[in-house]
């Protein structure tokens, strides 16, 4: 077979070639296609074989692109920012992008072996913003606005956030790895979003009385339930030195009728009682380590807004407010809103996540409950409920957050709820291996509550997301933890 380099038509379709080379120089363009232009895939419309979907920018630099490439012809990418005189070159992207195979893509392109879709996040230092915006990609412009409407933090972590839900509902192994490449962006988006948050108190009564104990609640963005929870609680709590701690995030509702409510429940009850209203969601975390930062008790009750004492059982369900957790941290029995067991202690363990087309295998993390979902009924006998809980390990388990009692101490020692999850979830049993870690007793109180949690409900992308990035830091902080429990623990089975 003979091959011919067509030099003169690399001349025409490169005019700075031709004006370097002239169109009759073989050897010189020859050289040249070898060593750069091959690498360079001059004469090749990179449009077709390299699409940009979406661009976000907020108002601190916070960049995300997705798209897709046919790696074959465009496998290197360089990213360039241009924002209004400022010009912002973050180089090729080889090792920063998250490729994950899409299969519209592949059956378009014809490459079903190599990944083709693409994300990408990161933040510009020392920003400016500008109205006029370009991308782009390779030297071409992919993207371009004169009036350039910038994104506030919380809007892009979650538009962010939603975007990469494509990775979260995938089968970790696949998806894990890529992580460690959002992650550092997704935390510097989480850490500005919660450096502008506030908090201002609502409303308040009996501040000026002494307080032992304090209840925590916090709540997202709806009250629905903390006038019935408020009321379920006030026989424990009239004339106890016992303080309620309410702190809403991103709260909803109408302010002023939710002050007139508090104001009317102290009318009917001797409880004191303090509304935190913070500007936007701050999280599980940094919501409760608010109240526990304000709270004037020795011992911190965190509660979750959906938590009631069983109905004819609220003695033993009160108890809970007035045992000494020592130095350790307790939780408590709780059930679904039909008596059925939901949590009577959780457990972590590591599966291995393998992807066989990127040759990773590596331990992933979950968090288990002891016994959900079983026949156990929150109206057992003592003897029924000891029988069904013997082989629930008296040391080593970990309790979830809708119920916590701990010294404010001791939780201040251990550093408060980590803030560097996003929003939510994996943040408690975070903070019980901390405390199994330093020696000290995680423990599972036997009094009864109802949890209302809302089961069945679909997730929205930015929840998604959430619980994969979550998974994954949780993962490997603590992937050589000597507590985790053995992979083949039967929850269902006690």
């Amino acid at each position: 077979m003979k091959t011919t380099f067509l030099f003169r038509n690399y001349a025409e379709a490169n005019p700075d070639l031709a004006e370097l080379y002239g169109n009759e120089d073989e050897v010189a363009l020859r050289e040249h296609y070898e060593k750069y232009g091959a690498a360079e895939r001059r004469g090749v419309d990179l449009e077709d074989y390299l699409r940009v979907e979406k661009v976000l920018l907020s108002e601190e630099g916070h960049v995300c692109i997705a798209g897709w490439a046919d790696r074959r012809m465009a496998d290197s990418i360089a990213v360039t920012l241009v924002v209004g005189y400022q010009m912002y070159e973050f180089g090729e992207l080889r090792d920063r992008f998250c490729w994950y195979h899409r299969q519209d893509v592949a059956d378009v392109i014809g490459d079903h072996e190599r990944p083709s879709g693409f994300l990408f996040l990161a933040q510009i230092p020392e920003f400016r913003m500008h109205s006029e915006v370009m991308v782009l990609v390779n030297g071409k412009k992919y993207y371009e606005s004169e009036t350039m409407r910038w994104m506030s933090v919380q809007s892009f972590m979650v538009d962010a956030l939603s975007t990469c839900a494509v990775l979260a509902d995938r089968p970790v192994g696949a998806t894990l790895p890529l992580t460690e490449r959002l992650e550092p962006g997704f935390s510097q988006v989480w850490q500005s979003y919660l450096a502008r948050q506030s908090f201002s108190c609502l409303y308040e009564t009996g501040t000026d009385r002494p307080v032992e104990r304090s209840i925590i609640i916090t709540l997202y963005r709806e009250s629905d339930m903390l006038i019935s929870q408020l009321e379920t609680l006030a026989p424990g709590l009239d004339g106890q030195p016992i303080e309620v701690i309410v702190v809403a995030n991103d709260y909803a509702g109408e302010t002023a009728l939710l002050s007139e409510q508090m104001a009317a429940f102290s009318q009917l009850h001797d409880v004191i009682l303090s509304v935190h209203l913070c500007s936007g969601n701050s999280g599980f975390s940094a919501g409760n380590n608010y109240g526990a930062q304000i709270a004037r008790g020795e011992t911190l009750i965190f509660m979750n807004p959906d938590i009631f004492p069983p109905e004819g059982q609220e003695d033993q369900a009160f108890a809970f407010f007035h045992g000494d957790p020592g130095e350790g941290l307790d939780g408590a029995l709780l059930y679904y809103g039909d008596g059925s067991l939901m949590h009577s202690g959780m457990y972590t363990t590591a599966d291995r996540a393998v992807d066989p087309r990127q040759a990773f295998a590596g331990p992933v993390l979950r968090v288990e409950h002891y016994g959900k979902g079983l026949t156990a009924h929150v109206d057992d006998s003592e003897d029924d409920l000891a029988a069904t809980l013997a082989e629930v390990p008296a040391e080593g388990l970990l309790v979830t957050a809708a119920l916590w009692r701990i010294r404010k101490a001791v939780f201040d020692e251990i550093g408060g709820l980590p803030t560097d999850y996003i929003i939510a979830y994996y943040e408690d049993a975070d903070f019980c291996l901390k405390m199994l870690e330093a020696g000290r007793p995680v423990r599972l109180d036997r009094s009864r509550w109802i949890h209302m949690e809302g089961v069945g409900k679909p997730k929205p992308p930015m929840l998604r997301t959430v619980m994969w990035l979550n998974r994954a830091l949780y993962s490997r902080r603590f992937a050589d933890s000597p507590f985790l429990a053995p992979a083949a623990t039967d929850l269902f089975q006690l």
